[in-house]
Parts: structure tokens; sequence; C-alpha cells
């Protein structure tokens, strides 16, 4: 998540999908490419464009970029929260840089809790079928026995992930409700 991005449709989008799905406490990862930049003032503004509290947003020390030095530390210690992640552009095809999440990330973040469901904002991919490919990558690496899903917006999309099938099941019939006639088309399985 980028400052500059603060505010645009997207959080928006972001706040009503989290809405529409979460039934528990949620926290936010927002994996701030540019912590210096951000106030607390900013925080709390992106907490209200997500349609959560304050303290929900998780806050990691300023200096605490996404490098190959300070990843491990980041996404670790969770509890047993569910997790909306926000990185700047989404799942890593390959190698993960500040602007991703990478698989093995996913992978120890879903391993921490048996219950646990993440959602993971993705970017718009300009591959045909996207969200679909993502799925697959993740599925293919590290998630074979997790229950997954994508809500596609057509310009950006939603990852649903448990290790609880019946939690993804019940998230994806939410989705499917709110999206009814159209669901077939946003849903990806």
């Amino acid at each position: 998540m980028n400052l500059s991005h603060l505010g645009d449709a997207l959080d928006h989008w972001k706040g009503s999908v989290i809405e529409m799905i979460r039934d528990g406490k949620l926290q936010v990862v927002p994996m701030l490419t540019d912590p210096a930049r951000w106030t607390e003032e900013d925080i709390k503004t992106y907490a209200r464009l997500l349609r959560v509290k304050p303290d929900d947003v998780l806050k990691k020390a300023k200096d605490d970029l996404f490098s190959d030095g300070t990843r491990g530390s980041y996404f670790c210690d969770f509890g047993e929260h569910d997790l909306f992640l926000d990185p700047d552009t989404g799942i890593a095809p390959q190698k993960a840089g500040k602007e991703h999440i990478s698989c093995s990330e996913i992978a120890a973040l879903i391993s921490e809790s048996k219950s646990r469901m993440l959602l993971i904002y993705q970017h718009a991919s300009h591959e045909k079928d996207g969200p679909k490919k993502k799925l697959d990558l993740l599925r293919k690496e590290c998630l074979r026995d997790s229950g997954m899903f994508a809500y596609d917006s057509g310009a950006v999309s939603m990852v649903v992930i448990s290790r609880n099938r019946n939690r993804t099941d019940k998230a994806l019939e939410q989705l499917k409700s709110w999206f009814s006639p159209v669901a077939s088309m946003r849903i990806v399985t």
C-alpha cells in the first residue's frame, strides 16, 4: 500500500468486500511500501475507508520496509485473527518484491491458525484469467489443502483463503448471494 493511493476508489472497494465477508475479528496488514510518509491521521483515514477500527490496522516500525532483510519479522505473530493483506500489487508470480506477498509468506500465515481466513488484495492483471492463474499458483506452490476463491471485480480482485473450508465456503456463499445473478461472472474458484 502506497500513501499516494490512499482514498482512491480501490480503498472503498476493499472496505466493501471486507464488510461483506468478515465474520469475526479481522486485522489489517497494510504492507506499506513508504511507511516513513504515513502519519497517524493517514492510518485512521485508511481504517475508515476499509470499515475497520484504527486499532485493527497493524502498525509496523517506520523503517520496516518490505525487503529481504525485514519480511520475515513482518509476517509473524498475528495471533488467531483473520487478516486482510494489502500489498501494493498483490501475490508475487515468482520472487516477491516490497509490492508483493509471496506464496510462502501466505502459506506461513495460513499455517499459524487452523481457522484463520486471509483476504488478499490483488491488483489488476494484464494476463487473461489473472485471478484464476493466482489461485492455480497458490494451489501448486503451497496451499493444496486449503479452501480458496477470488472475487474478480474486473479491475482488481480479492483472494480469500483458509485451511478451514467451512469458512471459505461460507464467505463464498455470502458473495454469491450478494452478486446473484452475476456471481458466476465475478467469482473464480
